[in-house]
């Protein structure tokens, strides 16, 4: 699914960039929470969570162009909302996902995916904006990529990822179930992520597959766009 030489030069390209500790420092605290029984939508930690995404988020484009839209209550709802799902579904990785039952991952699609509809509505026929629930969520989880314009790009075709930038969930499950059966296929790769995820965040017990994957693509195509000193 990937080239390892690739992974480990993208991985030293994205941590360059301005914005690249944005993900780690949440997910060293993600972790220094989840080892101790707890998990980072409890209602301890929260608020906390709700601080760092409305910092983090804006800055990674998630709420681009919803203009009028009070994104942050939304969201503080939200959160509390899937706070049960969430639990459950932190349980599972990116090689488990055909595995994590249906309406834990349905009610964070419709919660999330809402923040960026008018009202805060949900959408009845389950259409939002993929960023508006992926971004938020490869923070919370960490095994879904997050989608933008750049991966849906330039991800492999074995995974159908469409091109455009709402989805239903249907088409995001299957998605993810490529993914899924591509990673799982390539031990190599996984024991790569495995000891990245050691040495970044010391543990290898909650691995960021998606985010792992949603970089590489990512700096794949901003290298064909512009040179690597550039980005």
């Amino acid at each position: 699914m990937i080239n390892l030489t690739l992974f480990i030069s993208r991985l030293q390209t994205f941590g360059r960039l301005d914005y690249a500790g944005d993900f780690d420092g949440f997910w060293k605290w993600k972790v220094g929470v989840e080892s101790r029984n707890e998990h980072i939508l409890d209602d301890n930690h929260r608020a906390e969570a709700y601080r760092r995404l409305c910092s983090i988020l804006p800055r990674w484009l998630t709420y681009r162009g919803a203009v009028g839209i009070n994104w942050r209550r939304v969201l503080e709802d939200s959160l509390a909302r899937i706070s049960e799902a969430y639990d459950q579904t932190r349980r599972y990785n990116l090689l488990q996902f055909s595995e994590v039952p249906n309406e834990h991952l349905k009610l964070i699609w419709h919660e999330l995916g809402r923040v960026k509809e008018e009202n805060g509505l949900i959408n009845q026929g389950g259409w939002y904006s993929i960023v508006a629930v992926t971004k938020p969520l490869m923070f919370l989880w960490g095994q879904t990529l997050a989608f933008d314009s750049i991966v849906r790009t330039y991800a492999p075709r074995t995974c159908n990822v469409p091109q455009f930038t709402r989805w239903s969930f249907e088409k995001w499950r299957n998605v993810m179930e490529s993914f899924q059966e591509g990673l799982r296929q390539q031990a190599e790769d996984v024991g790569l992520f495995i000891e990245v995820s050691r040495e970044k965040y010391q543990t290898d017990s909650i691995v960021p597959y998606g985010h792992f994957l949603d970089l590489y693509y990512w700096v794949e195509g901003k290298e064909r766009q512009q040179p690597v000193a550039n980005l």
